[in-house]
């Protein structure tokens, strides 16, 4: 069953995700539902295969006063805008 969903963004934000969606050959709509969906996924792995270096190096750099959530932000505009 298809439901509408009325958002309120930033025109900027809408301009670039347009351009994306395009780029990609998909819908706005498509991209919304799929971000959602990955949010609201309950099937994730919570086993990830980690390389011996990785795990060496992991914890060896602090990050100072960036915030686990400004990263991931930054991270997921950078991907999909």
């Amino acid at each position: 069953m298809i439901n509408k969903l009325t958002l309120a963004l930033d025109e900027t934000v809408v301009k670039r995700a347009k351009k994306y969606a395009h780029q990609k050959n998909s819908s706005l709509s498509k991209l919304v539902e799929f971000f959602f969906l990955s949010l609201t996924s309950e099937t994730k792995e919570k086993t990830t295969a980690i390389s011996p270096i990785t795990a060496g190096l992991a914890g060896m750099v602090k990050a100072g006063k960036i915030k686990d959530k400004n990263i991931l932000a930054d991270a997921l505009i950078k991907k999909y805008l």
